[in-house]
């Protein structure tokens, strides 16, 4: 690994700096045993992708997981895979193509995000209106705690360790439930106003052949040359019923995913999550847009992503507390990581900070993030 390799490691998408002790790259569980009881400070890494400098080191080492890449063992009738953490979500899905079954998470960084990296933070994407959160499709998974030793955990105590950013173990292995591959077809719908768009995803929601419903504001849509109007891009579970239809489809993906190197071309690499319920978005909207600050949503869920330029930077704090005063809640898959813990509720904190004592009384894992 020569210096410019090492140095990327003070960095993920977050675009945070962090410093850097050294790095670990093992390759086997037993290599993360070994340095889990020889370091007193680790900071866990994946695919990179985290936006709120989760995996960043603060002085400490980092624990790159992402030679940890093996797909294990496929239980055909049972619909369940074992993987290591470090496969990365889109390999994953191109193996088990294979066999017509799926993993049915799909979050917009599905091409280099991990497994480890979407059980860390309880990764949502853009499937949420149907399949939920990473947890609710783990069946078990295999961690190495603070004292260098590999233990499993089941079902019922996931909680400890999925959603925690890492800050409770280190997740090596994972049982995944899956489900028989789908055919999918996407259309786009426009809109003038975005009340009529609140009514038309509360519609879109009592369908069950929809597997997606993502927005876009006026702003997004133009950058993506869709036309300065309000997007919605609605994902059906069925197949295409004519060629046509389904070309435009994979037009359409091929939109959606060149979204992020348009929004960073432009400048707007500060990409926030707050959640709020569809009825009460309005008012985060309206602000969004006299601020002039473009957003996209997992609109049935509530997710909203405003993208904040470095000008616009110091304007987070105020919407945190908008979002905040209206029932709303500061993340909605991000997490915390660094960048939001001066946003945490207090009683969050706290709940948050009996997990790592119990679990890293010694702090070995993940230091300074959330808590």
């Amino acid at each position: 690994m020569n210096k410019k390799e090492i140095l990327a490691y003070n960095f993920d998408a977050s675009q945070k700096e962090g410093k850097l002790n050294k790095v670990y790259l093992p390759q086997t569980i037993e290599e993360v045993k070994k340095i889990v009881k020889k370091e007193k400070n680790l900071t866990l890494r994946g695919g990179g992708t985290g936006l709120v400098g989760g995996s960043v080191p603060q002085g400490d080492s980092i624990l790159d997981l992402s030679k940890l890449n093996k797909i294990l063992e496929l239980n055909k009738e049972k619909k369940t895979i074992l993987v290591e953490v470090g496969v990365i979500l889109d390999e994953l899905q191109k193996y088990l193509d294979k066999y017509s079954l799926e993993f049915p998470l799909n979050p917009s960084s599905h091409s280099i995000c991990t497994i480890g990296g979407m059980i860390a933070t309880n990764a949502v994407g853009t499937r949420a209106i149907k399949y939920g959160k990473t947890g609710d499709w783990v069946r078990w998974i295999e961690v190495v705690n603070f004292k260098g030793e590999l233990i499993r955990i089941p079902k019922t105590d996931l909680k400890d360790y999925v959603g925690m950013e890492g800050i409770t173990g280190v997740i090596v292995r994972a049982c995944l439930q899956l489900i028989e591959g789908k055919k999918r077809y996407v259309e786009i719908f426009y809109f003038d106003k975005y009340e009529d768009i609140i009514q038309k995803v509360k519609e879109l929601k009592q369908r069950s052949n929809i597997s997606a419903i993502e927005f876009f504001d006026k702003k997004i849509s133009n950058f993506l040359g869709l036309g300065k109007v309000y997007s919605l891009i609605v994902e059906f579970e069925e197949e295409a019923k004519d060629k046509e239809k389904l070309k435009k489809s994979e037009e359409i993906y091929y939109v959606r995913d060149s979204l992020f190197p348009k929004l960073a071309s432009e400048g707007y690499y500060l990409i926030e999550d707050p959640k709020i319920m569809l009825e009460k978005s309005l008012f985060l909207v309206e602000w969004l847009e006299k601020k002039e600050i473009p957003f996209y949503a997992h609109i049935s869920v509530g997710i909203f992503h405003p993208c904040f330029s470095k000008e616009k930077e110091h304007l987070i704090s105020d919407m945190m507390s908008l979002v905040k005063k209206n029932f709303g809640q500061i993340t909605g898959e991000h997490g915390i990581g660094l960048l939001k813990k001066s946003f945490l509720d207090p009683n969050d904190k706290k709940l948050f900070e009996s997990i790592k004592k119990r679990l890293d009384p010694l702090n070995k894992f993940n230091k300074n993030k959330i808590v």
